[in-house]
């Protein structure tokens, strides 16, 4: 099966998406590329990390870009990937390749061992695995079908979200929740944050008592303080300290949690004492150097769950240290083989119903202008032929209103099986070739005035 998405159809006016009118006729290829954990080690994915600040950025230079009708950026510690609605693939990939290059300072070419890229049908059904937790570091992971959903907030926010991807996104979700119910694939409470949680406890049963700081106060932080709160007692949450920079976050974080915490000047007596360390701080680059752990006596566990990484690989190398970054953590919730084969499989059936679904969509998109203008002509037809018999007739108001009714009728009739066909269309080339037969009978012209697409912003003023 071959998807090529065609993007015929009338202008919507929806708030939070973008529709680019010179799309309405013209065939749309979808493409994604970026890297991810499975084909890409943390050294490279930290290169082609947006941070937040970056992502409005990526989208607006994208969406200035005259290759790219419709884009989304999904960003996790695990993946950086770029979806784009475009006409030509290979446009398209010189485009994002081009954004990486300006944004990040970094040659996509160089990498190539390490990214991916998908066009079309693979495009769509790897959103639909991420989506479903098949293709993450932990089958399952929980957290990334809210990433996917904000994904496609953010692009509807910056409108560069179109139908393309809105109807993209939007069946990813469904899809990533039917396989949720109907799988048991996320009965675990399963994330990276809580992945680092119990990889530190399996390697020190005693983790509540020892000295454990937590530096940062992003969402990653926050789900390993809510671990430790609801498993330890009060007087283990004495031993916790939490290390932020921002003083009105570390405040929230303290009475929220219970815990202690300090500002990042106290840092050094903080990493002194610690036995063990979680480092989620958010900062797109290295926080901890090997000079900010001098000697202590005691062994110490640091796990770094940030990408890009927030400790110097450098630091693992120390005497009594031990450094655990993202791509150590998938031993701890790997299933069973044949457990995780049953599960993907369900899930497998799950997806390709659901893309069943989505790809008929695709491939009936370009009946919806055919029938808007079969629809307006017969019903120009019927109002004026109507006019003229009640010109000559010159009838009371309640026998209009029945002439009205009944030639209403009459209309939906006629319409209503040729329209049910066309929709049931079984591939592109049908429908390709149904709606050229109607276009061309009934002469419809989509080739109108209003059609001249909207001028885009210039890649100088992004």
């Amino acid at each position: 099966m071959v998807l090529c998405l065609s993007s015929l159809g009338p202008t919507v006016d929806t708030p939070g998406l973008r529709f680019d009118k010179n799309t309405l006729t013209s065939p749309l290829q979808l493409i994604v590329a970026g890297v991810r954990q499975k084909s890409a080690p943390i050294e490279v994915r930290e290169r082609f990390s947006l941070t937040e600040d970056q992502l409005p950025k990526a989208l607006a230079w994208l969406q200035a870009h005259p290759d790219v009708h419709e884009c989304a950026v999904l960003t996790t510690c695990n993946r950086t990937e770029i979806y784009a609605a475009v006409e030509r693939a290979d446009r398209g990939l010189s485009a994002i390749k081009a954004m990486f290059r300006e944004l990040k300072q970094v040659d996509y070419d160089a990498y190539r061992p390490s990214i991916f890229t998908l066009i079309n049908e693979d495009a769509a059904l790897h959103l639909f695995r991420v989506a479903s937790g098949l293709d993450s570091l932990i089958i399952g992971e929980g957290q990334i079908l809210a990433q996917v959903k904000d994904a496609l907030a953010l692009a509807q926010q910056h409108k560069s979200a179109g139908l393309v991807l809105d109807k993209l996104f939007k069946a990813a979700l469904t899809i990533g929740k039917r396989v949720r119910t109907e799988t048991g694939i996320a009965v675990k409470d399963v994330s990276v944050s809580r992945a680092a949680y119990e990889i530190a406890l399996s390697i020190h049963p005693d983790l509540f008592d020892k000295h454990i700081a937590l530096i940062g106060g992003g969402k990653m932080a926050s789900i390993l303080m809510a671990a430790f709160k609801q498993q330890m007692t009060q007087a283990q949450l004495a031993n916790i300290t939490i290390v932020n920079r921002n003083e009105e976050r570390l405040k929230m974080l303290m009475d929220k949690f219970g815990f202690a915490g300090t500002g990042w000047d106290q840092l050094e007596q903080v990493i002194q004492r610690a036995d063990v360390l979680f480092v989620a701080t958010g900062a797109p680059h290295v926080v901890l150097q090997p000079d900010d752990f001098p000697s202590s006596g005691n062994q110490k566990l640091i796990l770094d769950i940030s990408v890009p990484r927030n400790v110097n690989p450098a630091v693992g190398d120390l005497s009594g240290v031990r450094l655990i970054n993202t791509d150590d953590l998938g031993e701890e919730h790997r299933l069973s083989p044949e457990a995780q084969s049953a599960l993907i499989s369900h899930a497998e059936r799950i997806i390709e119903e659901e893309y069943t679904a989505f790809y008929r969509w695709f491939i009936a998109r370009p009946t919806i202008a055919t029938i808007t203008q079969l629809r307006s002509k017969i019903e120009q037809i019927r109002q004026e032929e109507l006019e003229a018999v009640a010109t000559g007739k010159k009838p009371d108001e309640q026998t209009l209103n029945l002439w009205e009714q009944w030639s209403r009728s009459l209309i939906n009739r006629i319409l209503h099986e040729p329209i049910v066909r066309l929709k049931a269309a079984p591939s592109k080339h049908h429908v390709s070739h149904h709606t050229a037969v109607i276009n061309h009978l009934f002469d419809i012209d989509f080739e109108t005035p209003e059609n001249t697409p909207p001028e885009k912003p210039s890649l100088m003023t992004v």
